[in-house]
């Protein structure tokens, strides 16, 4: 079966911050090594963030062993971001779990798939851990009921908002611009709308992004 598109990493996360920002958790950068995206709370506790399209936490281990070294480790917590509904826009569920509680749910249920003799050659080293019920294995499911007291209370969406607008096609993508001016420019427009837009739907500025879509 195809799947549908996938929701831009960068989506997820700028919603996933959005979200930490709400609980009263901001968190700044850190430099990582690689693609790792790595923050610090403000009590200096740090924060490994996933972000994936599909409701699974994927761990990746040095070796095919419950013993093994999981790529979730070094933190003090894991932030795991992802839509409500898988692949689609729209709002995020977003989960801060200890990274301890997060490494040994993966080291127990992989060792219990383990245990089960199931038909492989020896040398799985991803461990998967499903949210929702219906899982590969048993044992690996069901994390959005096991972990609900992680999950992080308010809203976030990854949506964009299309504004059409006679002529060329064009897309245009919105950063900061500091202080809003009157002007009548678009730029000025989209600003405006981008902070409205922010408030009522209760999320950071940053997370709303606001595409133009130009036609005829």
């Amino acid at each position: 079966m195809t799947k549908s598109p996938r929701i831009p990493n960068d989506d997820l996360l700028a919603a996933g911050l959005a979200l930490m920002q709400h609980n009263g958790k901001p968190l700044t950068k850190v430099d990582s090594f690689g693609r790792s995206m790595q923050y610090k709370l403000a009590d200096g506790k740090t924060v490994r963030v996933r972000t994936c399209n599909d409701h699974v936490l994927i761990v990746v281990a040095d070796k095919p062993s419950s013993d093994a070294k999981l790529n979730t480790e070094g933190t003090d917590f894991l932030l795991v971001v992802m839509p409500e509904v898988e692949r689609t826009p729209g709002k995020v569920a977003a989960y801060l779990i200890p990274t301890k509680v997060a490494v040994e749910a993966s080291r127990s249920s992989h060792q219990a798939w383990l245990d089960s003799n199931p038909n492989t050659k020896g040398d799985n080293k991803t461990f998967c851990l499903w949210f929702r019920k219906r899982a590969p294995f048993a044992r690996s499911g069901d994390y959005e009921t096991k972990w609900a007291e992680y999950r992080l209370k308010g809203e976030a969406f990854t949506h964009s908002v299309n504004v059409p607008v006679s002529g060329a096609s064009v897309v245009s993508a919105v950063g900061n611009v500091g202080a809003v001016a009157s002007d009548g420019s678009v730029k000025a427009e989209v600003e405006m709308a981008r902070q409205r837009i922010s408030k009522a739907a209760g999320v950071a500025p940053d997370a709303v992004r606001i595409t133009i879509q130009f036609g005829a």
